[in-house]
């Protein structure tokens, strides 16, 4: 029996060449996202994601469910996103990006999930009109962007994170572990986040924390993820 085709890591050219059904990119983030379990124990059910979120270590850009190394991953990422579902006369929204990990100590004996490595809040996108003058061939120079995409990358926001960005580290022994990257619409009016509003970044502080009952809290809405994995 010939095996069915890997949607999550297929590219068009191959879609087109092998008659296959073409799948959008938001769908193949969710069946791959379902097919590692993270749908519903840290995706809703009900996610519908509106932006597709570029992540990359040291220029390296990953497909969802890719394995990567603790070294690859132990400095902070730069990361891109364009929110066309986000225009208005008030300009675009800012967002916080969030990274957990689910299988702490183990997927098998999960006791410290979720483990929260990441919280960034006040990143801004670049705008449409920004990213019109890129593509017209007169980029501005201060905006940076991906080689690896072509999308042009979110400067880090000038909010120091709320949550200092700390790389994977596995326990020996412990299988591997699903990094999950949540990019969240801040609501407009008055949005803000502190360390404080944390509780604590101690590293034993970080675990058995639950990012949607964080965005409950604040009033947050999931509009991206992508997530990779590590082996210990």
């Amino acid at each position: 029996m010939r095996a069915a085709p890997d949607l999550v890591h297929t590219t068009t050219s191959e879609i087109l060449e092998h008659n296959m059904p073409f799948v959008l990119p938001s769908q193949l983030l969710i069946n791959a996202l379902r097919e590692n379990d993270l749908i519903p124990s840290v995706v809703p059910e009900n996610f519908a994601p509106s932006v597709e979120l570029s992540v990359e270590f040291s220029g390296k850009r990953f497909t969802p469910g890719e394995k990567l190394t603790k070294e690859e991953t132990s400095e902070e990422p730069k990361i891109s996103f364009i929110d066309t579902d986000d225009i208005g006369p008030n300009g675009p929204s800012s967002y916080t990006l969030v990274l957990v990990d689910p299988d702490a100590p183990s997927r098998a004996e999960p006791i410290y999930g979720q483990w929260r490595h990441w919280v960034q809040s006040g990143l801004i996108p670049v705008s449409i009109q920004a990213l019109a003058t890129i593509q017209s061939g007169q980029e501005d120079k201060n905006i940076a962007i991906s080689e690896a995409s072509a999308i042009p990358i979110v400067e880090k926001s000038k909010i120091e994170a709320v949550t200092p960005y700390l790389g994977p580290g596995p326990r020996p022994n412990s299988g591997t572990h699903r990094y999950t990257f949540l990019l969240y619409r801040e609501p407009r009016d008055g949005f803000s986040l502190t360390a404080a509003d944390m509780g604590s970044n101690e590293f034993t502080q970080r675990r058995s924390w639950n990012a949607t009952e964080f965005a409950v809290k604040n009033g947050l809405t999931l509009v991206g993820a992508t997530f990779f994995l590590v082996d210990s």
